[in-house]
C-alpha cells in the first residue's frame, strides 16, 4: 500500500539527512560575508555549515546534500539570489530560505518572498545575534512542517497496521478504516478544491478563475469572507490590514498580493501577520494560483488526518471490546 508522505523531501542527498545537525547554505560573492557567517554559525555545536560564492556553485550542492536553511544575498554574479532560491525550493521543497540585502526596499523584500524566502536580513549587519537568531527561527519553522509530516506517517502505519492486524474488530469499524485511510492517501493525489475569496483585485481574481479554481470576488466587510478556505488580500485594498488580522483567528488561509506600490510597512505587517505573501514588483499574480493551490492541499490534508485518526480511534475501541 503507498502511503502519503513516504517522500524524501532532501532533495536527493543522505536519506534523513544523516546526521541529527541542521545544515545551513551560505552563498555570498564576498568573502568576508561568507567567512563571518561561518564564523558565527559554527560556534553552534548542532549547526554543520557550507559556503558557496555563487548560486551555480550551491546548486550543485543542493542537487547533492540536503540542508535545512539557505541564507543568500540577493545580489549575486550570474544567477540572483531570487532565482536561487526558486531553484533551491523547486530541490528541497522543506528548505528554509533567508534572503541577504544591502538595501530592505519593498521590491527586494517581495522579490524574497514571493520567491520562497521566509524571511530577510539587511547587510551590512549590525548585530550578528540578528543573524543567529533568524537561522533558529527558520529551523523552528522547518521543524513544524517535519513534525506535521512525521504525524501524518505514523498515523498512516498506524491505520495499515490496525487493518491487518484487526480480525476482531466490528465491520462497522472496519469498514470506516478502510474508507478513511483511502481518502486519507486520495487527498495526496487529487487536485483539492475549496472556495476562494478576492479582496480588492479584479486581475487576481481573473488569473484563479482562468486556471480553474473556484474563486469569488467579495467585499471587505462581508461575512462570507469567514467561510472561505483562502482569502486573497491586496495590498492596495482599503484597511487590508485589519481584514487579515480578523481572518487570523477564524478558519481562512489569508494570501497577500503585493502590488507594485507595496511599501515596506505592509511587508513588515504581513511579516508580523505571518501571512503568505505572493507578488514581485508587479500587478500580474502570476505566481498566485500555485499558492493557492499548496494552501487548499494543506487544507485537504488536515482534513483527511483528522478523519482518519477519528476512524483509529473508533477502531482501537472495537478491538477492545471484541
Amino acid at each position: 500500500m503507498d502511503l502519503p508522505f513516504e517522500t524524501d523531501e532532501g532533495g536527493g542527498g543522505e536519506e534523513g539527512g544523516g546526521t541529527l545537525a541542521s545544515t545551513v547554505l551560505v552563498v555570498d560573492d564576498e568573502p568576508v560575508v561568507r567567512d563571518v557567517c561561518a564564523r558565527l554559525l559554527a560556534r553552534e555545536p548542532d549547526l554543520v555549515v557550507s559556503l558557496a560564492e555563487d548560486a551555480e556553485e550551491a546548486l550543485v550542492l543542493l542537487r547533492s546534500q540536503r540542508f535545512d536553511v539557505l541564507i543568500t544575498d540577493k545580489n549575486l554574479p550570474g544567477l540572483g539570489g531570487v532565482e536561487l532560491i526558486a531553484e533551491a525550493r523547486a530541490l528541497q521543497p522543506a528548505l528554509e530560505a533567508v534572503m541577504i540585502t544591502g538595501y530592505s526596499s519593498s521590491e527586494s523584500v517581495i522579490a524574497a518572498f514571493a520567491a520562497g524566502a521566509s524571511d530577510y536580513i539587511l547587510k551590512p549587519f549590525e548585530d550578528l545575534r540578528l543573524v543567529r537568531a533568524k537561522v533558529r527561527a527558520a529551523l523552528e519553522r522547518r521543524s513544524e512542517r517535519v513534525r506535521g509530516r512525521e504525524l501524518a506517517r505514523r498515523v498512516a502505519r498506524e491505520a495499515a497496521e490496525l487493518l491487518y492486524a484487526g480480525g476482531q474488530a466490528s465491520d462497522e469499524a472496519r469498514a470506516q478504516l478502510e474508507a478513511q485511510l483511502r481518502a486519507y492517501e486520495q487527498a495526496s493525489k487529487v487536485a483539492p478544491g475549496g472556495q476562494v475569496a478576492v479582496v480588492g483585485s479584479p486581475e487576481a481574481l481573473r488569473t484563479l478563475l482562468e486556471e480553474g479554481l473556484e474563486a469569488v470576488a467579495l467585499p471587505p466587510d462581508s461575512p462570507a469572507l469567514l467561510g472561505a478556505a483562502v482569502v486573497v488580500l491586496e495590498t492596495g485594498a482599503p484597511h487590508w490590514w485589519e481584514i487579515a488580522e480578523r481572518l487570523q483567528s477564524a478558519s481562512p488561509d489569508v494570501v497577500l498580493l503585493a502590488g507594485p506600490h507595496a511599501d515596506l510597512a505592509d511587508l513588515l505587517d504581513a511579516i508580523t501577520l505571518r501571512l503568505e505573501l505572493v507578488g514581485f514588483g508587479t500587478s500580474s499574480p502570476q505566481s498566485l494560483p500555485e499558492r493557492v493551490r499548496m494552501l487548499l492541499m494543506r487544507r485537504s490534508l488536515q482534513r483527511a488526518q483528522a478523519g482518519l485518526a477519528a476512524a483509529l480511534a473508533v477502531f482501537r475501541e472495537s478491538l477492545k471490546q471484541g
